[in-house]
């Protein structure tokens, strides 16, 4: 499912992020996965957030349960320290103009979504965000 997790491109950079209701629901946004590894950094706990709950169908949760597991699998979200030499080992991927020069964001698409993960593989704070969109074209099959 994943082999074709690429590094972001500038353009990008918008969609890493929350913005207004409006921004959202014209970019399709269902909501997004927000996760730390705790102080051992070896288990993460996450939160999901709705953006558009309407969009939020059973079809599309199960394939975010896929998404997750691959990433896991991948060593993105197995820990905090093979989320950092995963992101050490593609420094192309990282975020210009974040608030911290560690943060790198990977992109990827799905027949239906399109999926936004910023890490930030360090102590203190969150370490990851999953951005999940539906595909700019198939917005409007909403």
């Amino acid at each position: 499912m994943l082999e074709k997790l690429q590094a972001a491109v500038s353009e990008d950079a918008a969609y890493f992020y929350s913005a207004s209701t409006d921004k959202d629901s014209a970019r399709g946004c269902i909501g997004h996965l927000r996760g730390y590894f705790g102080s051992s950094g070896e288990t993460y706990w996450a939160t999901w957030f709705d953006h558009a709950p309407a969009l939020k169908t059973p079809s599309f949760r199960a394939e975010l349960d896929a998404v997750v597991k691959a990433l896991t699998e991948q060593g993105l979200l197995q820990s905090r320290s093979r989320m950092n030499r995963y992101c050490l080992s593609h420094p192309e991927a990282r975020l210009s103009g974040a608030w911290h020069s560690g943060v790198y964001g990977f992109c990827f698409q799905t027949e239906r979504h399109q999926y936004y993960l910023r890490c930030f593989p360090h102590t203190g704070d969150y370490n990851f965000y999953l951005y999940c969109y539906v595909r700019q074209d198939r917005l409007s099959e909403r």
